[in-house]
């Protein structure tokens, strides 16, 4: 008996604590024949000593495998009793039992594979307390990880049971691992209530039998169940799910989700081992109410070949997939939020079972294709009858991921052949581009234009703007005869500027019309596209702009009613191809022209003696809808049949290596590939091959109307302040004085620049120097009179400036002039305190208002908001004032600041600055230049403006400070500081 006991210990403690080895023990030890009392009465003790003994080793091998590792431990305590009174049925809770029957499977990814935790590369995700008194405001250009996060859902709805209690009854769609609806063999989107589908998901893993070992790697993309919705696909259930949880404060101040741009609300569960593969969007948060969840991230801009194959996100981890370089981990568990910017690339994989997040994204499920109608379940269905159509839609999915789409070699085909995947739009161009831009909206970023030039890459560095410089430099030719500003290069503000109006015939996501308005200024720009995604992209998601867009065919440049002054240039990048017509296309832009004009065409064209009848070009004109398929000789034919001439033809295929670049010389396979079923891309791939074949070039023509032309350079007329004709004047006096900015007159007033410097020390450096020198270097000394106080020195030059207003300022229109503070509201990103109004007291009689970059700005009605360096939302000539406290050094091209600055000051305007000269590293958010006096003078003088003042202040620390405070800080500070009057 002895023996036996051993061997049965042996079993016990061999397994590892295992319950299922540790029940097999028990089982065989009970089944021994009694022989005794007293025998019964040992095994009675032996079974409880084995009992506590293996209870204990469970214990502490389950506290060793997870540790403080995870908050997150499901409860397997399945209380029948109130599952029935939540309405649940004996079904469901019989199959959520069969989760005690699966504990082997409840380790974390973490531990099944150790060799690959222990080689994550960790990702340096800022790390931010909740409970810690923290500012509202974060890095929004940072992942971050928020911890100590304890909405109501942790407790609430830790488990499937718990979960299901609650939320059972709520229809959901069923979607695959491409977060897409499943379909059944009808084509109807498959639905079920929350129970079955968390039940389904819960079934299919516990089938897997990767899963037993955490072999994920088994399991395909296509294979994987997501349960992932949101509050405007499913609002009902999303009211109740954020009933349960709470917003962060610094993720709901967060500019993506404050006011007006709420963004959307999503709800995310998955079994261990699934997984989003590789994508991006506009900024996002995550938080994790139960399981644990690996994010693997990339920075914006990551090229596709780095990223390579969407995988199952989860094979990074095993090992089964190579992950891209670069790319980090970063472990998000229950209780912690994970904040991610804007077009960071991130693939995402569930480390345990029944892995749970609620979060936001920004934008609109639009976008994402996540806005489909509010899911229904009828309700005459059983639970039988909903989990049969459920298997249906498995089914049908299973023999649709089985059919082979790579044979489609011609367009007859894709009605003949039932395997056919692609998505056809029956020439209907509209739709066409509807679609593929919803499918491809989540990598645009309105603030970058090169996410939304989508043209062929040109150029060493396989840039998609050399388009627009190639347009500018024949527009500058053949309609002004000289040569443009070089590259990428701004029209100066002070050259002679020529009003050209300019239409772009197919401009769909608007990229042309922006970059043009950026870098020509005084041109009137217009565009149109008949795709109605494209054209909200342009009105509600691009910043603010002049160029003006509509919904309209090209073939109506001057508008439905042709009322529109005619154009001096058109062009069009890879659109006119689809024109139904082309040579009523060019008709029509012709007639649109002014003399002289020219029309601008980048496109394919056919090579010279290959037919339009050809297979290939036949199956990418239906593909592509490319209607007009033409070589340049028939383009000509069609130009000089209405007034013009082709005056330039230049092969951009070969000048610019568009086969290496974009098609690395390789023919492709005509397939569809990751989800991309869109005709789009069948039509790109019969483009690329028929580019390799040398059966269409890529090309720009200029076609010039006949005609002299007429254009005279305009100098721009700059609107001047009001300046009083009379004797009597503006009676204003602005004090020398600074406040802390805190209040709308200023807050309170303070004595000294900051906690750590008094300034206006500027003479008394001089004449201290002056008094006590034992050298004298000729090219170290200035002059007396460049030393002063900067704020007495802008207290009197706006008291004079205010002063030559006419007494009864405004006067009867009652329109005041604006004083705008750049940089006004200090640098909210770095930490530091927004304040709203430090320098309103400087603005006298104007209203006061502030450019900042700071999203937080947008909170602030007086607030324009965007970057110095470049910000057409400042109109030109409208601010009577422009002002910057120690701000220009942290721009990126000063240069640039004072161009903008140079454009927006009205005539006879004041300018005043102050910089640092000698000054320590302080990046809030960036650090970037100093100024010289001769360097202030020279910005501005070459930019029109006389300058009244300059010169330096110097600042100490007091002596308290010096006793008390040490650090980075200099005891002594150079500023300099320059007024200036536009001419």
């Amino acid at each position: 008996r002895i023996c036996r006991d051993i061997d049965i210990f042996k079993l016990i403690f061999v397994g590892g604590g295992n319950t299922t080895t540790t029940t097999q023990a028990m089982t065989r030890f009970r089944r021994q024949p009694r022989r005794d009392g007293r025998v019964l009465d040992r095994r009675r003790v032996t079974i409880i000593l084995i009992s506590v003994l293996s209870a204990l080793f469970v214990g502490v091998n389950y506290l060793s495998n997870n540790g403080d590792d995870y908050h997150y431990h499901e409860s397997r305590n399945l209380d029948k009793t109130a599952a029935l009174r939540s309405n649940t049925s004996d079904n469901q809770i019989s199959a959520s039992k069969k989760e005690e029957d699966g504990m082997k499977r409840n380790n974390s990814l973490l531990n099944l594979h150790p060799a690959s935790t222990e080689n994550l590369p960790l990702c340096s995700a800022t790390r931010i307390s909740l409970t810690d008194k923290i500012s509202t405001s974060f890095d929004e250009t940072k992942p971050t990880i928020f911890t100590d996060w304890s909405p109501a859902a942790l407790e609430n709805w830790k488990d499937r049971l718990s979960f299901i209690q609650r939320f059972g009854s709520h229809p959901q769609y069923v979607k695959g691992g491409d977060v897409q609806p499943l379909q059944n063999a009808r084509g109807e989107k498959c639905t079920a209530r929350t129970s079955i589908l968390v039940d389904t998901m819960r079934e299919r893993f516990d089938n897997d039998e990767n899963n037993v070992a955490g072999d994920v790697h088994g399991r395909q993309m296509k294979d994987d169940l997501l349960f992932f919705t949101n509050d405007v696909e499913n609002p009902t259930f999303m009211e109740s799910i954020l009933k349960d949880v709470s917003v962060p404060a610094p993720i709901s101040q967060h500019s993506a989700w404050a006011g007006e741009n709420m963004g959307f609300r999503v709800f995310s569960a998955m079994e261990q081992g699934s997984s989003h593969p590789f994508h991006f969007h506009e900024a996002a948060w995550l938080g994790q109410v139960s399981g644990a969840r690996l994010w693997y991230i990339l920075p914006p801009g990551t090229s596709k070949k780095v990223v390579g194959a969407k995988v199952n996100g989860c094979d990074y981890f095993t090992g089964a997939a190579a992950l891209p370089s670069g790319a980090k981990a970063c472990i998000q568990r229950s209780g912690e939020v994970f904040y991610l910017p804007p077009s960071w690339l991130h693939a995402t994989c569930a480390l345990e079972p029944f892995s749970v997040g609620v979060g936001g994204q920004g934008g609109s499920p639009k976008g994402y294709e996540q806005d489909f109608p509010v899911p229904t379940v009828p309700n005459e269905w059983t639970e039988a009858k909903e989990r049969a159509e459920l298997a249906k839609c498995s089914a049908a999915v299973n023999k649709q991921t089985q059919t082979d789409g790579a044979k489609i070699v011609s367009v007859k085909e894709k009605k003949d052949d039932e395997q056919q995947n692609w998505k056809w739009f029956d020439g209907n161009i509209g739709e066409y581009y509807d679609k593929l831009e919803r499918d491809e909206h989540a990598k645009r970023n309105p603030n970058v234009i090169t996410s939304y030039a989508v043209h062929r890459w040109m150029g060493p560095q396989r840039k998609t703007l050399d388009h627009y410089i190639l347009i500018r430099k024949a527009i500058y030719e053949m309609v002004l005869g000289r040569l443009p500003p070089p590259g990428e290069e701004v029209t100066s503000t002070g050259e002679e500027s020529y009003p050209l109006r300019v239409f772009d015939g197919g401009c769909g996501l608007g990229a042309g019309l922006m970059w043009f308005e950026e870098h020509e200024r005084t041109w009137s720009m217009t565009g149109h596209t008949i795709s109605q995604e494209q054209y909200t992209w342009i009105t509600k998601d691009l910043p603010e702009h002049k160029f003006n867009v509509r919904l309209l065919t090209y073939d109506k440049p001057l508008g439905e009613n042709e009322s529109d002054d005619k154009y001096h240039a058109i062009y069009s990048i890879e659109a006119s191809i689809h024109s139904p017509n082309l040579s009523n296309t060019i008709k029509a832009w012709s007639d649109a022209l002014e003399p002289g004009g020219v029309i601008v065409i980048i496109d394919d064209f056919l090579s010279v003696g290959v037919s339009r009848d050809d297979p290939d070009v036949d199956l990418f004109a239906k593909s592509w809808i490319a209607n007009s398929v033409h070589s340049t000789t028939e383009v000509a034919d069609m130009a000089e049949k209405n007034n013009m001439a082709l005056v330039q033809d230049r092969d951009l295929g070969s000048q610019y290596s568009i086969a290496k670049l974009n098609y690395r010389n390789k023919a492709p396979k005509l397939r569809d590939e990751a989800g991309r079923v869109h005709q789009g891309w069948l039509g790109s791939k019969a483009r690329q091959k028929l580019f390799l074949d040398g059966k269409i070039t890529y090309r720009m023509i200029v076609l010039q109307k006949h005609g002299d032309i007429s254009i005279e350079a305009e100098h721009a007329t700059c609107a001047a302040v009001a300046t009083s004709h009379e004797d009597e004047t503006l009676a204003v006096e602005i004090r020398p004085t600074l406040m802390t900015g805190k209040g709308k007159e200023g807050g309170a007033q303070q004595e000294c620049l900051s906690g750590w410097y008094c300034c206006g020390k500027g003479e008394e450096y001089w004449d201290d120097l002056a008094a006590t020198r034992t050298e004298s270097t000729k090219f170290l000394t200035l002059p007396r009179d460049l030393f002063g106080d900067y704020l007495t020195s802008f207290a009197k030059h706006l008291t004079e400036f205010y002063q030559t207003y006419p007494a009864d300022y405004p006067g009867q229109d009652n329109k005041k002039g604006i004083f705008l503070d750049i940089g006004g509201t200090g640098s909210v990103a770095s930490g530091m305190t927004m304040v709203t109004s430090k320098f309103a007291h400087f603005a006298g009689p104007l209203d006061y208002w502030v450019l900042d970059s700071e999203p937080s700005a947008k909170k602030l009605s007086n607030a324009i908001v965007c970057d110095i360096d470049d910000c057409p939302a400042a109109q030109d000539c409208s601010y009577d004032v422009t002002f910057s406290f120690t701000v220009l050094e942290h721009a990126a091209r000063p240069w640039k600041s004072f161009d903008t600055i140079a454009r927006i000051t009205k005539k006879g305007g004041l300018t005043l600055h102050l910089v640092p000269w000698s000054y320590q590293w302080h990046a809030t958010p960036a650090d970037n230049y100093r100024f010289s006096h001769t360097a202030l003078t020279t910005l501005l003088q070459d930019r029109g403006f006389e300058v009244l003042d300059v010169g330096y202040d110097i600042c100490n620390q007091p002596e308290l400070v010096r006793q008390k405070r040490k650090d980075e800080h200099f005891e002594v500070i150079w500023l300099t500081y320059i007024v200036g009057r536009k001419l």
